[in-house]
Parts: structure tokens; sequence; C-alpha cells
């Protein structure tokens, strides 16, 4: 499709700082304007500077995130995957070719799908992981306040907002009723971007407890008894984790966001780098499990399913 001088070629992951805001935007910056030229595109600063002050407690009205799994390293890893998916299916000639005001209202809604976890202002109870379990419910209010202060329409809000609705790990995509075609393509996009942006981290194992301790809250605040909760312990969800990718993410990616995470090869060099870097990661999660003998195998992927699922 062309040679690598003309299309960015992604580096690899474990040489991104996706603590910093400005190496990341340098990279989306190169594949949007290999999408839509260097022409208007303000907008990626503006919108990725308003989602750093609201992690990092500038804006007026929230404190700075305090969860320890979902913070601004996951929102930028999920923004970076969004953008390699949408400029890699551009230089493939796929289509419907994805307009920019379409792609600008996507860009906005992966960079705040997560943004329920931030706590108001004097809110001192806990973390904002008590909210996971209503934390897509809590961005949407989130961006709905901030894009009407910026003038956004009704329709550019709403299709925002179903977007960040479809990351949710008990939406089913084949059967949210979405506006049009590509709102259902674009919330496939952001999807597929959350879960592999949250799994292809190349420090996901190693941050597996302190996912699990986000869980460990919310049923807590939830005040589900242990008895109950799908994962009772550390050592259950590391165990579920590759079930966890073989039958729940799997199904989420082939059935209802139908295949867009194809798009993750680069066209240019056959390589694929997101899923190269899974599939490091559960080799390492299995090692780990290794470690641990025999206690507990029996648990399920079904379990598994319903626990690790707020990327």
């Amino acid at each position: 499709m062309g040679d690598t001088a003309k299309y960015p070629v992604l580096p690899e992951l474990s040489t991104i700082d996706f603590s910093d805001i400005a190496d990341v935007r340098d990279l989306v910056r190169a594949r949007v304007r290999l999408m839509f030229g260097p022409h208007e595109d303000a907008y990626i600063d503006d919108h990725m500077e308003a989602i750093a002050r609201l992690f990092s407690g500038r804006h007026p009205g929230y404190q700075a995130i305090d969860t320890g799994y979902h913070d601004i390293r996951h929102t930028l890893q999920a923004t970076l995957c969004l953008v390699e998916l949408l400029s890699n299916r551009h230089i493939s000639g796929a289509g419907p070719k994805v307009p920019l005001q379409d792609f600008k209202r996507t860009f906005v809604a992966v960079l705040f799908h997560d943004s329920g976890y931030l706590k108001a202002v004097g809110d001192n109870r806990g973390t904002g992981a008590k909210y996971t379990h209503v934390h897509e419910r809590r961005s949407c209010r989130l961006v709905r306040i901030h894009l009407s202060e910026s003038g956004w329409s009704p329709d550019d809000i709403q299709f925002v907002e179903n977007l960040i609705g479809a990351t949710g790990p008990f939406a089913d995509l084949t059967k949210i009723e979405f506006r049009s075609d590509m709102e259902r393509l674009m919330g496939q996009a952001v999807c597929t971007a959350d879960y592999v942006g949250q799994m292809s981290d190349p420090d996901y194992p190693e941050k597996l407890e302190t996912l699990f301790g986000e869980f460990a809250e919310s049923y807590h605040y939830q005040r589900i008894p242990k008895r109950n909760w799908p994962f009772a312990t550390y050592e259950d969800l590391l165990r579920g984790t590759p079930g966890f990718w073989g039958s729940f993410v799997h199904r989420k990616m082939t059935v209802e966001c139908d295949g867009f995470w194809k798009y993750l090869e680069n066209p240019v060099t056959g390589r694929n780098p997101y899923i190269e870097s899974v599939e490091r990661n559960l080799a390492s999660i299995r090692r780990q499990i290794g470690k641990l003998g025999d206690r507990n195998r029996g648990i399920s992927v079904l379990r598994a399913a319903k626990s690790v699922s707020a990327p």
C-alpha cells in the first residue's frame, strides 16, 4: 500500500511513555494528518488538554484521578489504539470513509470514556474505583456537561454518549440501537480500542493486582457480600484472565465489533504490535499462574467474563 516513509509506523508499545500526553499527542497528530491532512487539527490539542486538566485535578469541579489502574495512562493507551485502528483502516482503503466530524466525535468519546472514575470536589470517601459499576453513565454525564459548555449540538453529544456506552462490559453491541451505520462502526472502534488498549499494556500483568483492588472497592461500596463476588481474590482474577481474553474479549471483538480489530495489523509492515503485546502478556500471566500450583483451578470462564470486564 505504500512505504513507511509516507505512512507512520507505530513504535514498540513498551517504548511509548503513556504518562506523557505530549508524546502520545505527537503520535496521534501524525495519524490524523495522514487521514485528514494538516488542516484544522487544533481540536486534538483542545480535547487532549481538557482530559489532562480533568485527570490532573486542574478542573475546578473535580479532584485528580485517584484510581490505581484507570488513570491517564489507560485513557491514552485506548486513544492511541483507536487512532491507529482508524488510520490503518484508512490506509487499507476500507469503506465507508470516516468523515472528519465523525472522527472528532469518536476521538472525544475515547478520551472521556473513563472520566466517570473522577470524583467531584468534596467527595472524600474512598477512590473513584467505587464507581466502577456505574462509571460509563457518569462518563456520559461529565462529557455532556463539557461538550454543552463547548457549544456542541445535542446530536453530536448523543453520538459521543452512545459510543461511551458501547464500552460497558454488559453492553452488547449487537443489541444497541445505534442511530446510523457510522455510529455503530465508530462504537465498534471505540470498544475495540478500549479492550485491546488495556490488555496490550506492556505492564498489564503487573497491574492485575491493582485492577482487582478497584473491583474490590466497588463491591464493598455496593455492599455485595464477598461470597457473591465473581472473584474473591487477586489469585482468582489472575487465573481467570486467559479465559477472559479467549472467550469474553474474543467474542466482543469478532461478533459484537464485527472483526474491527483486523485493522490493528499495519497494512504497510504486516505487523500487529497490539496483538503481539497481548500474547506476551498472556504468556507472562500463564507463567504466574503456573507458579501458583493447582489451587482453585475450577474457576469458570463465565465468572471470568463477569469480573474482569471493566477496562
